[in-house]
């Protein structure tokens, strides 16, 4: 009677897990592309499996992670929480105090768009891998690849070529908020490797796409009107 139960539990959480990944591929679909065409760029074709479970590379995968929750401070950890909000004003800190969406309109909704595709690029891979996330973490969609690292890697690329003499400065943030998904023990290290390149594959597409190029130098004209 007891196994039994059991057997019923399974079944039920198997049944809720499938309707939540229902629901968010039934939410992607609905949603629009605004410079990505999601033909041109499968992920699934383009990137490495995630590790093979039990394997050597999967073995690394789960010491770096352990080894990064052992050595953070107190400090990082909370910075890592703080910061964690996908929106291009999280690199104000390289650019100016002035860099907001309130001063910025036009770069708000631009961004907005591009965090939009390379969001719903990067779930349609979760779901094809369907990865566990570290340590049993629940309530989050797959570990590979990093929808952080995929925002960071294809942002700062677009940024920086709308600034390029804040450039360095902003791929040097954009690799910290990657990493931090390590360090707050939400994704492997392959999950951000995985995620920027992601992100810097969509970035070289978008930036390909005559809408895009249009937006980008209405953003470049407001930019250069705010004295950035």
């Amino acid at each position: 009677m007891v196994r039994e139960g059991h057997t019923i539990a399974r079944a039920a959480m198997l049944m809720l897990v499938i309707s939540f990944a229902a629901f968010f591929a039934a939410a992607a679909a609905n949603r629009p592309y605004y410079y990505l065409n999601p033909k041109q760029l499968d992920l699934a074709a383009l990137l490495p499996p995630p590790p093979d479970f039990n394997s050597a590379a999967e073995r690394s995968d789960e010491e770096q992670v352990a080894a990064a929750i052992a050595a953070r401070s107190p400090k990082q950890l909370y910075h890592a929480e703080e910061e964690t909000k996908r929106t291009v004003f999280f690199f104000a800190p390289s650019i100016g105090p002035n860099f907001t969406a309130e001063r910025l309109p036009v770069t708000a909704h631009f961004f907005a768009c591009v965090g939009s595709d390379v969001e719903q690029l990067i779930d349609s891979a979760k779901l094809a891998w369907d990865r566990p996330r570290p340590n049993g973490v629940a309530g989050r969609r797959g570990s590979y690849p990093s929808g952080h690292a995929a925002f960071a890697a294809s942002t700062s690329i677009i940024l920086g070529e709308l600034l390029p003499s804040k450039r360095d400065a902003i791929f040097a943030q954009a690799r910290v908020f990657a990493e931090n998904r390590i360090l707050l023990g939400l994704h492997y290290p392959s999950d951000v490797a995985s995620g920027w390149t992601a992100g810097t594959l969509a970035a070289y597409v978008m930036m390909r796409n005559p809408v895009f190029q249009r937006d980008f130098a209405a953003v470049r004209a407001e930019l250069r009107k705010a004295k950035f």
